[in-house]
Formats: C-alpha cells, sequence, structure tokens
C-alpha cells in the first residue's frame, strides 16, 4: 500500500515538473515572439535600456540579490539583464561612496544614476565589461577599487550634480 502511495506521488510530482517545464518554454517563447515583433519598430522609451540576452532567464540566485539590494526582479529578465543591473548598482554605489563619503546614499539618488548609466550606451557598455572582468577577489570584496577612467569621470559628474539637488 505504502510503496503504491510513493509511486503515485513521484508519477505525480513528475506529470507536475513537466507540465510546469512546458508552460515556462511556451512564455520564454511567447516573451521572445514579442521582442523580434518590437524589433522592426521605434524603441517606445528612448530612455531605457535595450534588452540583452534570452528573456525569462533570470535565476533565483539573482532575484534574491536584487531583492537583497531593494529592487523588485521580474520573470522576465534575462540572466545578462539581472547581472547588468547588480554589477551597475555595485559600480555606482562605489563611485557615490568615492565622491562623497556616503556608505548608503538615498535610494532616490541612487534610482536615478542607475538610470544615467543604463541609458547611456557607452557607460551601459563600460558597467558592463567592468562586471564580467572582476575577479572572484574583487566580487568578494566589500568596497571594490575602480579606475579613474572616463566613465567614472561622467557619473562622477552625475553624481556630484544629483547629491547638490537633493
Amino acid at each position: 500500500m505504502s510503496e503504491s502511495l510513493i509511486f503515485a506521488l513521484v508519477i505525480a510530482l513528475t506529470v507536475y515538473m513537466f507540465m510546469r517545464r512546458l508552460r515556462m518554454i511556451k512564455q520564454q517563447k511567447k516573451l521572445k515572439a514579442e521582442e523580434e515583433a518590437r524589433g522592426g519598430e521605434p524603441p517606445e522609451n528612448p530612455a531605457s535600456m535595450p534588452r540583452l540576452g534570452t528573456p525569462g532567464t533570470i535565476t533565483r540566485d539573482q532575484m534574491k540579490q536584487l531583492k537583497d539590494n531593494d529592487f523588485t526582479p521580474e520573470r522576465q529578465w534575462s540572466e545578462e539583464e539581472a547581472q547588468l543591473i547588480l554589477d551597475t548598482v555595485t559600480y555606482l554605489r562605489v563611485v557615490i561612496y568615492m565622491v562623497t563619503g556616503e556608505a548608503s546614499p538615498p535610494i532616490d539618488v541612487q534610482n536615478e544614476i542607475l538610470k544615467f548609466i543604463l541609458t547611456d550606451d557607452e557607460l551601459r557598455e563600460y558597467v558592463y565589461e567592468w562586471g564580467l572582468n572582476r575577479t572572484r577577489d574583487e566580487h568578494a570584496a566589500p568596497q571594490p577599487v575602480l579606475e579613474r577612467t572616463e566613465a567614472f569621470a561622467k557619473v562622477e559628474a552625475a553624481v556630484l550634480e544629483r547629491w547638490e539637488s537633493s
């Protein structure tokens, strides 16, 4: 009796997982089709970040990290988009700390700087590459050290401008 019950439970769980997987694949295809359909049109909002990667591939770890950083993650984000946002938040917080000495800046300032970086093609690409090139030791460090590059100078100017106005 108990073996039959366990067997039935295993079958039910397998069917559930299979159906869930099919539903997720269908949802990813739908998101991809919508993305391709919008591909030929001009962007809806020119001050938005272009899509990266395959929609719907965000990991649970990234969702947790985003929540820890006061973000509400979306299941439709790609793994690359989520990582770019996490790297950008790290980068902007380090810049703010280096410029102002403030370890926990106001959320509204962070959001403005985040939007500034992600909507600027050069800055977004720089931070994306910076995130990819960080070593494990740098990821583990509480406060990474940044080089004072042209990108740093642009973000620094934006931080100072927004810091004074807030």
